[in-house]
């Protein structure tokens, strides 16, 4: 019985090594995956691509600690949380930055924003999105917070393959915006771009005649300009030289007008057409009344 027991015994003792064993095998080959982990950071410490291509939270917050008003920086940090799923984290790296970013930086400052909005509106709720905007608009220049969110919503429409509901939530958006900043011109350019880029030319025809009612009267001849560009890059060139047309008519001392005319003519339409339009300009046809006389 006594040999029994020392059979047992035995046994117990080797189950007992082989745990142990096998504990101090994996406590072995986990130090050795730190030690692995710690010399390559060191390695990348050593040889500057740590800060270069950070990998790590503990790379993102020495890089941030040595140059707090990079944008750049921050929404690299933000993309890292948002590669691992932590949206959370994302917008509490946008907030600190916030915070952290020296408040002569608007710039800056407005690029985390911006981040963050992009980041409200892919993963958000139409309410944090809202939220948003109007906390950015608080702290920036509300035209250029929504020339952004504007800027935004386009590019999903873009992309949308002509899904209603993304566009008229942009529409909506446009209009919102065009409402709030009546006065500048910014805010009518880029929606008569949205809405040319979108083949949308009636609607961006009456939205110019819509903005002359509410942009002062020395901002209509930029408008037109713009609009008449524009018609070049995304609609029709035979449209476009009839507004260029009309404003030399009215505008004949404006040779930025020429220049531009003459320009987007040799980027974008005709080379003999751009020719007739510079020597007309110079060479301007007699009156009516100097021929008569």
């Amino acid at each position: 019985e006594d040999d029994d027991d020392d059979d047992d015994n035995d046994g117990d003792e080797d189950d007992d090594d082989a745990k142990k064993g096998h504990k101090a095998r994996k406590k072995a080959t986990a130090k050795k995956q730190q030690e692995k982990e710690i010399a390559k950071m060191e390695q990348r410490l050593a040889d500057g691509t740590a800060d270069e291509r950070p990998e790590t939270c503990a790379d993102f917050e020495r890089l941030l600690a040595s140059n707090p008003n990079s944008s750049e920086n921050w929404i690299k940090f933000m993309a890292f949380h948002l590669s691992l799923a932590d949206i959370e984290s994302a917008r509490s790296v946008a907030n600190r930055a916030f915070d952290k970013i020296e408040f002569r930086q608007e710039g800056e400052k407005l690029n985390v924003w911006t981040a963050l909005l992009t980041l409200e509106n892919k993963y958000g709720t139409p309410k944090s999105f809202n939220e948003t905007i109007a906390r950015a608009s608080q702290h920036n220049n509300p035209k250029q917070v929504y020339l952004r969110v504007c800027e935004m919503l386009e590019k999903d429409v873009d992309q949308s393959n002509g899904d209603t509901a993304i566009e008229s939530r942009a529409d909506e958006m446009f209009e919102k915006m065009c409402k709030k900043f009546k006065s500048k011109k910014t805010v009518w350019i880029a929606r008569f771009k949205y809405l040319l880029k979108s083949k949308r030319h009636e609607e961006a025809h009456e939205l110019l005649k819509r903005s002359f009612q509410s942009l002062p009267d020395y901002k209509h001849v930029e408008a037109m300009s713009k609009f008449a560009q524009l018609e070049y890059e995304y609609g029709s060139p035979e449209r476009a030289r009839t507004i260029f047309d009309a404003l030399l008519d009215k505008n004949r001392k404006r040779m930025d007008l020429l220049f531009v005319y003459v320009d987007k003519e040799i980027k974008h339409g005709d080379i003999e057409i751009a020719r007739r339009i510079f020597e007309k300009a110079i060479n301007p046809p007699p009156s009516s009344s100097s021929s008569s006389s």
